[in-house]
């Protein structure tokens, strides 16, 4: 019973999560990060005006928003549990994916949550896992962003973009000596990921970890 009624709701979250994580990351550039959902926030400010509908005392407006976006979010999950998930997330790109500045953040940010969540396509599925060697005894995985060899002026490179832990939409694009790219079987880019957002602790397979 637990799982039937908690489980739409995870979807729903995990639909939305691209559009919360874009709202938490500009209102952090606006100064609001600490307080990304409190009261003051417009998030926060949002849910009390809709908690407003239903109660008048301001102690209880906020607690009452939250548990209808709750609420909302639960029946979301429902529907992209269905075949309206590909419309939903369709329509949602398309909204969100075209603004100034909100797309930029967006975009990445929908494709690796959907990747970590399972959800069929998307252009990072095409990306190649490597394993890029600093030095004689250090190797960092990250991914092979095109099969194009790019030249500087100082021989052949590989691009590969390097993501950091435990957000891997972040991290750095490098131009690499080809001899030091090399590519890790078995490793696909959902492993990759959900072994960044775990900080290591689950690792895949692939790796022959213990």
């Amino acid at each position: 019973m637990l799982r039937r009624v908690a489980g739409p709701f995870v979807t729903g979250l995990v639909f939305l999560a691209p559009v919360l994580l874009t709202i938490v990351i500009l209102q952090w550039l606006s100064g609001y990060v600490i307080a990304a959902l409190g009261p003051n926030t417009l998030v926060g400010g949002a849910l009390a005006q809709g908690g407003m509908l239903v109660t008048s005392s301001p102690e209880l407006a906020f607690v009452t928003g939250l548990g209808l976006a709750a609420l909302i979010v639960w029946g979301l999950g429902l529907l992209v549990q269905t075949q309206w998930r590909a419309r939903l997330e369709g329509g949602l790109d398309g909204l969100l994916g075209r603004l100034p500045v909100v797309g930029g953040f967006y975009r990445p940010l929908a494709q690796i949550v959907r990747m970590i969540g399972g959800a069929p396509g998307g252009e990072l599925k095409g990306m190649t896992v490597v394993a890029v060697r600093f030095g004689d005894d250090t190797e960092v995985l990250g991914l092979l962003a095109s099969p194009q060899v790019f030249d500087l002026g100082q021989g052949p490179r590989h691009l590969v973009v390097c993501p950091t832990a435990p957000v891997p939409v972040g991290g750095a694009m490098l131009f690499v000596e080809v001899g030091r790219v090399r590519v890790v079987p078995g490793l696909g880019v959902d492993d990759l990921a959900k072994f960044y957002v775990s900080m290591g602790t689950v690792a895949p397979a692939a790796l022959g970890a213990k």
